[in-house]
């Protein structure tokens, strides 16, 4: 069982301190329990023969708005929208496929639902990767159907390999599982990825539409643009490359918008899908194809993994040899597509799409409540150490009464609302990530950041403490060998003296720091680490998976939300929706790959209206009015990260970014930004429900009370027309 499994990894890796309550006790008093994974049951039952149409398809199955048809021969599927007539097909046509020009593999692939590659497990030859798909000589179908669905499972005599995939309607539109119940591999043979429906939908170049991706906020690979000779293609992990695996290392210095929610979409004409992958999220990558590439078509799909290639050092003196995992990662995939027409159909359908799926699955429950005022972030940094002579040394930058300072001034300017994020506070700053405690001298220690809050809380200011719970370095009372994640080669993953906390440490050290906190008073803490990224954790007893570090942060939140009253992350990956109240570095950007024709705020739409977020403080933005337009645009609050000192004194610290923070240079355009982001306190917490791109510089958004926002990136100014709800 699973949760015995990390109860006793709890006693044995985290050793209890200073004879408090053990980790274990810890673990159950924050609330998490990560639930045993549950694989979905194969269908029983004898195999299904029908009998088919002239078209060669078989109904196998129907609901009031959508009918699924099977090709018994090659078992291509077909959904029939029943409101439009409109049919959605797995694989192009024969009639589409008599102009296609790739041949053999490639086109037999144009020809499947499915892609499998799969290696060796013992040999000279096993990073060696060949294909199967339905087409492939000598693959065996079974059909099975029951009240649920219908199951197609897949045989490989010759490899010994198998794998099944079961369709599912529901009232939005289909769902597709591959149950890891069904994965078989009882040879020399094992399965590395699945691409699953890869050409579900493919649109040919003179259809109208695009393929969205999830780059960044949101990016459209347009029908009408050649994109062959530029780029190979879109391909990438949600959430991020796999961190602990060594092969991905190259990687380091890419700019690059690692993917934070697990969707992709289509459009043609008045028609569109949107896929949301629903299990498995976490070992998938969402792939884009243009015309050129694999062939003449457009297409998007998801390619689930179930294992890794990775490097690992054989001696100091011999080059990295690559090798494959040994351990599948065994869960079922599930995705879910759901089918939008007319108006619905663009990436603002999508989007809303998204957002309905997350309120059906609980994970958006209430929306904000209105304010007068729209809230500013405002980020305090208090200080950071620096060695000077050879001796550890904090340099503060923000003392607790000039922070409350700064906070009056902003207050008496104007800015009728703000919430305060305080950085450094920490004993010696980040010098020990497990000894916070007592809060910095140099900034007034506990007692002043105690009358901070309280005198903050009483003028109607909420405080947050920042922290990071998931990086350990040198410093720390911990060793790296014993307490780090263990990389995918079997060595613990420390990076220049850093080392990656497994999550039951990381949830230990929080839960420690929130009790005290909690007698200082603050409102939350604000996390970096926990929304930015997963990982696996390749322990020799199995591998603890990003699922279940994606379970152990949702809890950790959870518990913050419950003791202290709220809980603030980075960045926002989609996990995290539900369990956190603020996102600072909200994906705004582009990768600026060359696949992407233009970047959308599908997130943002998303998530507007539930949870307030930001993108790049105001005073370090390299586009300062390009920037701000886009927080207009995209709904987002305002934030500037500021010290009282000149952020000059911090240039030996890990706090150097701040190459410009003093408040006294900072305030007045604080106050005049502010006011600006003020204008649009009345849709604070109303849902966006249209985005337009009026023409090559100016876009519209527009919300569920009718407020419409202009932006004019050509003459840098924005338009509120209020409408009859606002």
């Amino acid at each position: 069982m699973i949760v015995l499994a990390i109860a006793v990894l709890l006693l044995i890796v985290i050793p209890a301190r200073g004879g408090g309550p053990t980790p274990a006790e810890t673990f159950a008093e924050a609330g998490i329990d990560v639930p045993e994974p549950v694989h979905a049951p194969l269908y029983d039952g004898e195999a299904w023969k029908p009998a088919v149409g002239a078209d060669g398809f078989a109904l196998a199955m129907e609901n009031d708005k959508y009918e699924l048809y099977v090709r018994p021969d090659n078992t291509q599927i077909a959904v029939v929208d029943n409101r439009t007539g409109y049919r959605w097909t797995s694989n192009p046509t024969g009639q589409q496929l008599t102009k296609e020009t790739v041949k053999g593999q490639l086109l037999s692939n144009l020809k499947s639902t499915f892609i499998l590659t799969y290696v060796k497990t013992s040999g000279v030859d096993q990073t060696i990767r060949e294909v199967l798909n339905g087409e492939s000589p000598g693959t065996q179908a079974v059909m099975t159907r029951s009240g649920a669905g219908l199951q197609i499972a897949y045989s490989f005599p010759e490899k010994k390999l198998g794998f099944a995939i079961q369709y599912e309607l529901s009232d939005k539109g289909l769902k597709v599982r591959v149950p890891a119940d069904g994965i078989r591999e009882d040879g020399e043979y094992a399965v590395f990825s699945l691409d699953l429906l890869p050409y579900f939908g493919a649109a040919e170049v003179n259809e109208n539409g695009y393929l969205f991706v999830p780059d960044g906020p949101g990016g459209l690979i347009r029908f009408d643009t050649d994109h062959a000779d530029i780029s190979r293609g879109y391909i990438h992990e949600v959430y991020g490359s796999e961190i602990t695996n060594t092969a991905n290392w190259t990687r380091a210095g890419e700019r690059r918008e690692d993917i934070a929610y697990p969707v992709f979409g289509l459009k043609k004409g008045d028609h569109a899908f949107l896929a949301v992958l629903t299990e498995g999220d976490d070992s998938a990558n969402i792939a884009a194809m243009a015309p050129g590439l694999k062939s003449s078509f457009f297409n998007i799909y998801s390619s689930q993994i179930y294992r890794e290639e990775y490097l690992y050092q054989m001696s100091r003196l011999a080059a990295p040899a690559k090798a494959v995992q040994k351990q599948l990662l065994n869960r079922d995939r599930e995705l879910e597509y759901r089918f939008l027409d007319g108006k619905a159909a663009d990436y603002t359908g999508m989007a809303n799409a998204y957002r309905d799926y997350l309120t059906e699955t609980g994970r958006l429950k209430e929306t904000l409540k209105p304010v007068d005022h729209i809230p500013l972030y405002l980020k305090i940094m208090g200080g950071n150490y620096q060695i000077a002579y050879s001796q550890v040394q904090y340099v503060a930058a923000t003392t607790f009464p000039q922070a409350a300072d700064i906070v009056d001034s902003l207050r008496s300017k104007g800015v009728a609302n703000s919430k305060v994020i305080f950085y450094g506070w920490q004993n010696q700053g980040d010098y020990n990530m497990e000894k916070r405690f007592p809060v910095e001298p140099a900034l007034g220690g506990e007692s002043a950041a105690q009358a901070f809050v309280s005198k903050m809380k009483g003028e109607g200011t909420d405080v947050f403490f920042q922290d990071d719970f998931v990086w350990y370095d040198e410093h720390s009372s911990t060793s790296g060998k014993n307490y780090a994640v263990r990389a995918i080669d079997g060595t613990a993953f420390i990076d220049e003296g850093w080392y990656l906390g497994k999550p039951v440490l990381t949830v230990a050290n929080a839960v420690s720091t929130i009790d005290k906190l909690k007698k200082i008073g603050v409102s939350g803490i604000h996390y970096n680490g926990l929304g930015e990224m997963v990982f696996n954790d390749y322990e020799p007893s199995g591998i603890l998976t990003r699922e279940f570090t994606k379970n152990v942060y949702d809890g950790l939140l959870a518990y913050t939300r419950k003791t202290l009253g709220s809980a603030g992350v980075t960045r926002g990956n989609a996990y995290t929706i539900g369990q956190t109240d603020y996102i600072d570095y909200f994906p705004y950007d582009s990768s600026y790959d060359f696949m992407i024709d233009e970047t959308v705020p599908f997130y943002p739409i998303v998530l507007h209206g539930y949870v307030p977020y930001s993108f790049e403080e105001g005073n370090l933005r390299d586009d300062a009015e390009t920037e701000f337009l886009k927080a207009i645009e995209y709904g987002a609050v305002p934030s500037f990260i500021i010290t009282h000192d000149d952020s000059r004194k911090l240039k030996n610290t890990d706090a150097d970014f701040l190459y410009s923070s003093s408040f006294a240079k900072w305030e007045s355009r604080i106050v005049e930004e502010y006011g600006k982001f003020d204008s649009l306190a009345n849709v604070f917490a109303q849902k966006i429900v249209r985005h337009e791109k009026l023409s090559a510089s100016r876009f519209a958004t527009t919300y569920e009370n009718g407020t419409k926002v202009i932006v004019d990136y050509g003459t840098k100014t924005f338009e509120v027309e209020k409408g009859g709800g606002a």
